[in-house]
């Protein structure tokens, strides 16, 4: 008998009539229901109905029924009960990649479909090896994105009279938080910091867990669940950002960010201040060589002119247009119009005074419109810190015409002298100091670290 309850009828046919009264069907065995009995007119052709309830229990209950005629025993038969179907996963829910999980099911072997007696409803979930015996295997995923969507199939049993009982697996990635949730380092701060990671969803992160980081100058590394960033210092002119991400039950979270302020451009330190090496060229950056490492002109070393707490570039080469010929406001460079990389500010004049005051100052160029001169400025207690300046010339306040270029050099500082006036540094092939002028000439720039 099939699992549902189900009713069979089946025909006893005898050689002579026969009353029905005559006919007798008695249970000597098990405990199903006594068939009934019903005759046809010509009392030839009996039919015995079996009616069978549904399964309720894992095992198959046998009856054993006679039948009598006149007191002769004509036919003895069995009644086989068919178990209770089921289907159940070892583990319903799965947390990060997995090797297969197994399953097991209940079901009498007529009672099932013939093929494909246990499916899934997911194309990644997939039934694998199922067998006749009564245990399946379910195909995981094998690992998580954190942009990859969860997984869920139902499970079913099915058999030759329709679906016979059903079960849900379902996978999902790893549901992470972090603290923070972001870290962020000096220029040249390299101590570790660190991140503690935990989940909702994954128990408690002990060990197992992996980090990853998209740049070098990022390092990463893990200790149950805290992961710790170190990175290296940063000399380049911008800011930088890594990303990093963590593996646990081979699931990838999302990433977090280490983000590295800008370390500006290569510095000199001369009396406990550090000049950058490099004239301004447009806002934020500077220009990549030394006026010494150049011939000619040494357009590479110039950089770009810029008017008293105004962070325009003009250009160093000749012809200007659009130039500004109102005189700049404020009582020192402000910040807004800071034109120096990210943590460099515009000189004051006291530190032009004492960098002129603790350097030996030489030549170096031909001072020429053709062949550019620049000061070497030499520590005077540390020979190799040196700093070279060249003479890039100005652009006149009035007209922002080219002047002087190739023999002489201007620099601004931060300094107020009046409304219309700022200290700069000054030099020649002969002589060098710090004097004011006119804030709306167009002057070189050199920065020095906050």
């Amino acid at each position: 008998a099939y699992s549902a309850a189900k009713t069979y009828d089946f025909t006893l046919a005898l050689n002579r009539a026969v009353e029905a009264s005559k006919i007798s069907i008695v249970r000597t065995s098990g405990s199903l229901a006594v068939p009934t009995l019903t005759t046809t007119g010509s009392k030839t052709s009996h039919t015995v109905r079996v009616s069978v309830p549904a399964s309720t229990t894992t095992t198959e209950p046998t009856s054993t029924f006679t039948i009598t005629v006149d007191g002769d025993l004509v036919q003895t038969f069995s009644v086989k009960q068919a178990k209770k179907p089921s289907i159940s996963v070892s583990t319903a829910t799965v947390i990060g990649g997995s090797s297969a999980v197994s399953g097991s099911f209940t079901a009498s072997t007529w009672d099932l479909k013939s093929s494909g007696y246990v499916t899934s409803s997911s194309s990644t979930l997939t039934i694998a090896d199922p067998s006749t015996a009564g245990t399946f295997s379910v195909n995981m995923k094998s690992s998580f994105l954190q942009t990859d969507s969860n997984l869920s199939a139902t499970i079913t049993l099915v058999g030759v009279t329709g679906n016979l009982a059903t079960c849900s697996i379902a996978q999902n990635k790893v549901a992470y938080t972090f603290n923070p949730t972001s870290l962020s380092f000096k220029h040249n701060e390299t101590a570790g910091k660190t991140v503690t990671v935990t989940s909702s969803n994954a128990g408690t992160i002990s060990s197992g867990m992996t980090a990853t980081s998209s740049q070098t100058w990022c390092t990463v590394s893990v200790s149950g669940n805290v992961v710790t960033a170190k990175v290296t210092e940063n000399s380049g002119n911008t800011s930088r950002t890594a990303t990093v991400y963590v593996t646990y039950k081979s699931s990838r979270s999302q990433t977090f960010n280490v983000t590295q302020e800008a370390g500006g451009p290569a510095t000199v330190t001369i009396g406990g201040v550090q000049w950058a090496s490099y004239n301004v060229g447009d806002p934020g950056t500077v220009v990549a060589s030394l006026p010494s490492s150049l011939s000619g002109t040494r357009s590479a070393s110039h950089g770009k002119f810029y008017q008293w707490n105004r962070n325009k570039a003009w250009a160093s080469t000749s012809g200007v247009s659009g130039w500004n010929t109102s005189t700049p406001s404020g009582t020192s460079w402000g910040s807004s119009t800071n034109p120096c990389p990210s943590g460099f500010v515009v000189p004051t004049k006291a530190q032009w005074d004492a960098l002129i005051s603790a350097c030996n100052v030489t030549n170096g160029g031909g001072w020429s419109s053709s062949d550019y001169g620049y000061r070497i400025f030499t520590d005077k207690t540390n020979s190799a810190n040196k700093l070279e300046f060249p003479a890039v010339g100005d652009r006149y306040y009035s007209s922002g015409a080219l002047e002087v270029a190739g023999t002489n050099g201007f620099y601004w500082s931060s300094t107020q002298y009046d409304s219309n006036n700022a200290y700069r540094m000054f030099f020649n092939s002969s002589s060098v100091g710090t004097n004011y002028a006119y804030r709306r000439f167009g002057y070189s720039v050199r920065c020095v670290r906050q």
